[in-house]
């Protein structure tokens, strides 16, 4: 009996070290499995468009390659599109007209917005400042430096035929008409449009999908780098162009900066840059950059066009424009920086 007795105990023993070691195994399983877990690839792709370098970084389950392709397809669909420069854009044809051109939705609805912009912005953003742009060169300061400044005359007239007063919306007939030979530059918007575009073709194929889409300093987020964690981004210093002044943390949204180091040119030892006042025809002064946070890349782009405009007057801009959606960091021309409660959010590593 004793013997008996002894036998069961060794099968149960047995039993138990198997399902002991069965469990084990799976643990272990489990463990490898989620400590070795493959980390999300990005496929980075750079190419010129929008007037500037791009660079797009993007994981897809689909196929990261072709994703970004099509991204950057997209941003060169826009760029075409609304090319003040190129004959065959939708601006070029309603610059050439002094009646009224049927225009698409898509149109319709930039149009819109970048006058809901000027308004909102007591006209500091203006679509329509073709002529002025053109007077001073900046149209086309890739291929040519300005060796000259414009005359006041010369500038007063080009005022004369310029500002969003002198566009007209059809809203019943979706079509637009410029008055007194103004012509549009969406030059301030378009590109945070181009980026939203590709936020949204992105998502179309894969919505899962993160990375970001850059233009010139400009960002869309597509989502959280591997998943979870935030994008750091580096605002650049306006004097020394490999030195952040600030770092963002973002997950989600888009970052926009105007700045009087881009396109600009010196004459005398004065630096004359791109971004005009609508009042004055001249480039603004008050600020030297302007850089906003907000949750699409239009909004961003308008309000930090606008805010740098309106840089003599930095307590409006960086007090109001977050009930426009706008975050905003203001660099003062004596290197001052002043920023908006809300940016805070953005500064703090997640």
């Amino acid at each position: 009996m004793r013997q008996k007795n002894s036998k069961n105990v060794l099968k149960f023993d047995k039993r138990l070290a198997f399902i002991s070691l069965s469990l084990l195994t799976i643990l272990l399983i489990i463990f490898l499995t989620s400590f070795f877990r493959a980390t999300p690839s990005y496929h980075e792709l750079n190419g010129f468009t929008l007037g500037t370098y791009c660079r797009i970084v993007v994981s897809s389950k689909k196929n990261s390659k072709v994703l970004a392709e099509i991204i950057f397809n997209e941003l060169d669909r826009v760029y075409k599109k609304y090319n003040p420069n190129d004959p065959a854009s939708v601006v070029s044809r309603i610059n050439g007209s002094t009646d009224w051109i049927d225009v698409d939705e898509e149109t319709f609805v930039l149009l819109d917005v970048s006058i809901r912009f000027s308004k909102i912005t007591n006209g500091a953003f203006d679509p329509a400042l073709g002529n002025l742009i053109q007077l001073w060169g900046f149209d086309k300061i890739a291929e040519k430096i300005p060796n000259r400044i414009p005359t006041l005359d010369e500038i007063n007239r080009a005022l004369q035929r310029s500002g969003v007063d002198k566009v007209e919306l059809d809203h019943q007939r979706r079509r637009i008409r410029l008055l007194n030979g103004a012509k549009l530059d969406l030059g301030g918007i378009a590109k945070g449009y181009a980026l939203d575009r590709a936020y949204q073709v992105a998502k179309e194929v894969d919505k899962d999908c993160t990375g970001f889409v850059e233009a010139g300093g400009d960002i869309r987020i597509l989502g959280p780098k591997f998943g979870s964690r935030p994008w750091v981004i580096g605002v650049r210093d306006p004097r020394k162009p490999d030195t952040a002044i600030s770092y963002l943390y973002l997950t989600s949204g888009a970052v926009a900066t105007s700045g009087d180091y881009e396109r600009y040119f010196e004459l005398n030892g004065i630096r004359y840059h791109h971004i005009l006042n609508p009042k004055t025809g001249f480039p603004a002064k008050g600020a030297i950059s302007v850089t906003v946070v907000a949750d699409n890349a239009v909004t961003a782009d308008a309000l930090s066009t606008a805010g740098f405009v309106m840089g003599q007057d930095w307590e409006f801009v960086v007090l109001e424009f977050p009930k426009f959606g706008g975050s905003v960091l203001l660099v003062e021309e004596n290197g001052t920086i002043r920023k908006s409660s809300t940016m805070v959010v953005y500064e703090q590593p997640k």
